[in-house]
């Protein structure tokens, strides 16, 4: 018992240790970034893993939605739905030039599969997210269209 209790506090130390630092590659961004949708353990919030100009379409959203409003988002564009079982989950190999990149991450939600072209780039040193795009038939967008249609509607 006490080894399974240290064991989990080591990694909960590591892995709070590993999201402080900057992500080397698009690869460690992005396992990084799927791990809470394994472990059900998310961050309070994703700061670390958008980009200056992805955050600031977040925080746009936050300022421009009404109170009681949903906001932009009224599912997680990461997994392409509402709910999640996320099982044959890939990162494909990041086109990288300069200091942008794009890589493709494919998985199956509810035994559906889902792919997911992620816009990367170097900022401070580390890999962000700068925009998520899906071309999945039932549902295709790309993240930044999504909130710059929700802020017309406030504006």
């Amino acid at each position: 018992m006490r080894l399974a209790a240290l064991a989990t506090g080591m990694f909960l130390a590591l892995t709070g240790f590993a999201a402080a630092q900057a992500f080397e590659t698009p690869q460690d961004l992005l396992t990084a970034f799927y791990e809470p949708y394994f472990s059900d353990d998310f961050p309070e919030d994703e700061v670390q893993f958008r980009s200056a100009a992805l955050q600031a379409l977040y925080d746009n959203d936050a300022l421009v939605t009404p109170e009681g409003e949903m906001g932009a988002l009224s599912f997680d564009p990461y997994i392409d739905g509402q709910d999640y079982e996320i099982t044959d989950f890939e990162i494909g190999a990041p086109g990288i030039a300069g200091d942008y990149a794009s890589a493709d991450v494919t998985f199956k939600n509810f035994g559906e599969p889902r792919s997911l072209t992620y816009e990367l780039v170097l900022e401070n040193g580390g890999w962000k997210i700068d925009d998520v795009v899906s071309t999945n038939p039932d549902n295709p967008y790309r993240l930044s269209e999504i909130f710059a249609e929700a802020a017309a509607l406030y504006n």
